[in-house]
């Protein structure tokens, strides 16, 4: 597998600011700080927004709900969808004579979103397709008064796309991806999750059958180092990332800075100087300083790696 660079960038991915953080704490910000649940106070895990209505999820097409649903979805000509779903990373739709519709066909589709058991219902429409490494990103956007909105906040490169997951989970207040067949996750770009999934770990995760091996990825990128949902960094601070698959592998222009963590399944193997202040959340575990030197081949069974640019 062709190994990228591995040099991550929250400035162009999680949030959009001018610049990273230097010596004034009063950074500006380019665009809106939002999330569909708790962040932590550090990177968002979602940005993805109808009015001031924040969600991710979906449950199928038609099943009752309590949080946010999909009521109906309808195409150009009047074309009812009775059934929604992914298929390798891209949208489709099912006709009640079961004819499928993807891409193109689905432009301009309206989307009815109800919030509090039914009682609020807001559309979207579908109005942008974008090919981002292969795989399909959309642009939803709502009305809202005479101006048509975006759901995915702007990032560096204009409105923000989603990508779409399914059969996950992601909980917000301890950060855990859970397995939850049928529903739909609509990733922001411009939040934590739809970047794990742009570097490559949602597919890597389903092809190996491990939502876990995700979930570590979204702790990387929010510099939870703790595990337990609290963000410690905030967008536009850069970090170095290696992977032990490949995706995002060792450099020599990196290979001497400063390790801030191996990342295990469970817990960080080992940590030094975290990207914005020392890592002091990790008192009820004895994980020790990283060694100068330290590689997959020191920790096994660690998935990441990340230092400090």
């Amino acid at each position: 597998m062709q190994s990228r660079s591995p040099v991550v960038s929250l400035l162009a991915s999680l949030l959009l600011i001018a610049c990273a953080p230097e010596e004034d704490d009063d950074v500006a910000l380019r665009g809106v700080l939002i999330t569909g649940g708790n962040s932590g106070g550090g990177t968002v895990f979602n940005t993805h927004a109808l009015d001031d209505q924040v969600f991710s999820e979906l449950e199928p097409l038609g099943q009752p709900h309590i949080g946010p649903g999909l009521d109906s979805v309808s195409l150009a000509g009047n074309i009812e969808v009775l059934q929604v779903a992914e298929e390798a990373g891209e949208l489709v739709g099912f006709d009640w004579l079961g004819h499928k519709y993807s891409g193109e066909a689905l432009l301009g589709s309206q989307w009815i979103i109800s919030f509090q058991s039914g009682l609020l219902e807001i559309p979207m429409f579908l109005l942008g397709i974008t090919d981002g490494g292969g795989v399909p990103h959309y642009q939803f956007y709502h009305p809202q008064g005479d101006v048509e909105m975006p759901n995915c906040p702007e990032g560096q490169d204009g409105p923000g796309h989603a990508r779409v997951l399914s059969g996950l989970s992601v909980d917000e207040d301890n950060g855990e991806v859970s397995e939850v067949p049928g529903l739909l996750y609509l990733a922001c770009d411009t939040g934590a999750t739809g970047k794990a999934a742009d570097l490559g770990y949602y597919d890597l995760a389903k092809s190996k059958e491990d939502l876990e091996l995700f979930e570590t990825a979204i702790r990387v990128l929010r510099a939870d180092y703790c595990y337990d949902g609290d963000s410690h960094t905030k967008p536009g601070v850069e970090l170095v990332l290696e992977d032990r698959w490949g995706i995002h592998g060792s450099s020599e222009e990196h290979a001497k800075n400063a390790v801030e963590a191996v990342w295990g399944p469970s817990g960080l193997l080992c940590h030094g100087k975290g990207r914005l202040t020392d890592i002091d959340c990790l008192s009820k575990r004895k994980v020790p300083d990283c060694e100068k030197g330290t590689s997959f081949a020191t920790y096994p069974d660690g998935l990441f790696i990340t230092r400090l640019p």
